[in-house]
């Protein structure tokens, strides 16, 4: 089991390596998550997905298209179809948020509890911000906010490095409270 929390970790490094500008902060992980609440309202499913907030202008349709399919296969487990228009595979309480450009205060504890149409994006001249949520209705199981220094557009390979470093970070395989052990500072737990 060991093996698979270094194999997560190395997998984030390299996708944040081979994004070269791509840095992650802000990971923050409820103690209510479980690695298998993901595997629940995702494996082989539908899971839906607010995108808000349009760094490069253009059409919305296309632009999250563009996100979501940068989204695939960039998480642990098995296959999730992340998607705008889910079907009736999609659990209903599960959704992924994705804002581009949250002002600088934006807590991330609103990212579940907005509609989407209330979700603020802002221009900024220093880069592309994405700050995401993995919700469970209107609670924030995990948050994540990942930084590039400049995109052309939506099909940018720097775009891309962001948006799956930032999906993969959205769901730890495992969660340092998951067997009632508290493992942290490289500590062997028994």
């Amino acid at each position: 089991m060991r093996w698979k929390i270094w194999l997560s970790l190395l997998l984030g490094i390299l996708v944040t390596a081979c994004g070269g500008n791509v840095r992650l902060t802000q990971q923050e992980i409820s103690p209510v998550y479980k690695a298998g609440e993901f595997a629940y309202a995702g494996a082989g499913r539908d899971l839906r997905v607010v995108v808000a907030g349009n760094p490069f202008g253009g059409d919305k349709a296309s632009f999250d298209r563009a996100v979501t399919g940068h989204m695939q296969g960039n998480h642990w487990g098995q296959p999730a179809n992340f998607t705008t228009t889910p079907g009736e595979s999609a659990r209903e309480s599960y959704h992924v948020v994705m804002l581009f450009n949250p002002p600088k205060t934006f807590p991330g504890i609103k990212l579940c509890r907005e509609t989407p149409a209330n979700l603020p994006s802002e221009a900024t001249g220093d880069g592309i911000v994405l700050f995401a949520a993995f919700c469970r209705g209107n609670e924030s199981l995990t948050e994540i906010k990942g930084r590039i220094g400049a995109a052309a557009g939506p099909a940018d390979p720097n775009f891309g490095d962001l948006v799956a470093a930032v999906t993969n970070g959205l769901f730890p395989p495992r969660h340092r409270f998951d067997d009632g052990r508290d493992c942290r500072r490289w500590l062997r737990c028994r």
